[in-house]
């Protein structure tokens, strides 16, 4: 084997050593920025958008400490009554966002709560006016300040659109940061036929553009 044919061996085992390397960090970097992605942080929340045709959906999900001040499961009657709240202003889809553009309506909606409230506590708040109840909320809020420090639980929300024009649709306002002000960010990401954006809203720049 001559000389010249040893060196160009060399050098394509080097290449492809340094492309394994390469391939590893990029690797690395994806799984890196998809764990910060997913990692449950306070002041935080997440908005999907997708765009198709004449529909748009849009899913809403948020430490539940953003928006009722606490993960644990709801015991007193106080915070029963937060996470009902939470759940009746999600529901008021006008109120959370405004499209701009075109005018839309609710096909069908969701708003799941369940992960700081149980339904069989719906009957608890019968008792709000005795005063053992009281003393009982004060001893559930102790336990779970105790117990339940390490909790992490989310609220979310999806709804389905039907527009008139979708294809008019220029932007989306975002009113969840009036609603709950333990949202500090949002990140979002939108879809619409064959193009994608993301964007970090603030409560200074609540809206997404689409285009």
């Amino acid at each position: 084997m001559g000389q010249r044919l040893k060196d160009m061996l060399a050098l394509l085992f080097l290449f492809g050593l340094f492309m394994v390397i390469v391939q590893s960090v990029v690797i690395r970097q994806a799984q890196a920025e998809e764990g910060s992605l997913e990692a449950h942080v306070h002041g935080m929340s997440d908005l999907t958008i997708a765009v198709e045709g004449g529909e748009i959906e849009i899913e809403f999900e948020s430490p539940a400490m953003n928006i009722v001040g606490f993960e644990y499961k709801a015991q007193s009657a106080r915070d029963i009554e937060a996470a009902e709240r939470a759940a009746v202003v999600l529901e008021q889809h006008d109120k959370v966002f405004t499209f701009i553009g075109t005018t839309c309506e609710l096909i069908d909606s969701s708003v799941d709560v369940s992960g700081v409230l149980n339904v069989a506590h719906d009957d608890h708040d019968t008792h709000d006016d005795h005063d053992a109840h009281d003393d009982h909320d004060a001893h559930d809020d102790h336990e779970h300040e105790e117990s339940d420090t390490d909790a992490h639980s989310d609220i979310s929300a999806a709804y389905h659109f039907s527009c008139d024009n979708a294809l008019k649709l220029s932007a989306i306002q975002v009113h969840l940061f009036k609603l709950f002000e333990g949202i500090d960010e949002i990140r979002t990401m939108w879809l619409r036929e064959g193009k994608q954006g993301a964007i970090t809203l603030t409560s200074k720049a609540p809206r997404v553009d689409i285009r």
